[in-house]
This record gives C-alpha cells, sequence and structure tokens, in this order.
C-alpha cells in the first residue's frame, strides 16, 4: 500500500551490502551496481543521495570507495525515504500525488493524516539492524558470495 520506488529499493539493498563489508572497507559503486544488477551510473546517483544524507561516507580516488557513516542500529527505513526521496513531505501523499486542487484543505488528505503520521513513526522505528538481524543466515540469498552482517 505504500509507494516504494526503485531507487528506494536499491537503496536498502545498497546499504546492507555495504554492511556485509568489514568495518571501514570501502567498497566501489561499481561493485555495489553489480551486485545489485544496475548501471553504475544509477547507483552512483542513489550513493550519492546516501552521501549527501550522511548515512555514507566517500573516498574520492583509485582506492576509493563508499562506507557507512553510522552503525546500522542508527539509520532508519525513514532515513532512507527522505535521503531518496527528499521532495516526499508525507508517506501516504495522494493529494499532491493527483494534484489536489484543495491543498492542505483536502479532504483525503485529512481523513489519511493519522495513518500517515502512523507510518512515519513506524518508519522511523525500524532500523537496518533489526532489519538484517531479522534476515540473519539468509543474506546470503540476497548477497550469495558475502557473508551475514
Amino acid at each position: 500500500m505504500i509507494d516504494i520506488s526503485k531507487s528506494l529499493g536499491y537503496a536498502i539493498h545498497a546499504i546492507v551490502y555495504i554492511a556485509t563489508k568489514p568495518d571501514g572497507k570501502l567498497v566501489r559503486a561499481s561493485e555495489v551496481a553489480r551486485e545489485c544488477g544496475l548501471s553504475v551510473s544509477y547507483m552512483m546517483k542513489i550513493l550519492q543521495a546516501l552521501r549527501r544524507a550522511g548515512i555514507l561516507e566517500s573516498t574520492i580516488g583509485v582506492k576509493g570507495g563508499y562506507v557507512l557513516a553510522k552503525p546500522l542500529k542508527e539509520i532508519t527505513l525513514y532515513d532512507l525515504i527522505v535521503a531518496i526521496e527528499p521532495s516526499r513531505e508525507e508517506i501516504c501523499y495522494l493529494s499532491t500525488a493527483i494534484g489536489c486542487r484543495f491543498k492542505k484543505n483536502c479532504l483525503v488528505r485529512s481523513l489519511f493524516g493519522d495513518v500517515n503520521d502512523k507510518i512515519k513513526l513506524y518508519l522511523q522505528s525500524v532500523n537496518l539492524q533489526s532489519v538484517v538481524d531479522s534476515i540473519g543466515d539468509k543474506i546470503c540469498i540476497f548477497f550469495p558470495q558475502k557473508h551475514a552482517v
């Protein structure tokens, strides 16, 4: 029921993949792109958005790459949404998505405002460490050649 963009889905995969690396090991964008089955340019766009949001740090150069800027337990699903889709003010945004002429006085917005608030609180409560922990040893399904975090 929530609209999840492809970029957001790939951002989650990218963060979890980077987290499978030993602490401090830089991961090149081309490696993350290959693991996610994306073009390097598309993955670069995602990784740069995550860097701007303070979720990743990057080092430029031949030996450069990306590393988590903070532990997975400090990164929430909501952080990723805001990083990848910063123009999204609400999770349930039907009235803005359809160009509602009522704007802030929209009946649909008032009906779903409480739902939006609850979804936002939930997404802020789910950190990526709990996501990885729930996957456990099954992480090899997503990244077959990697070990669990």
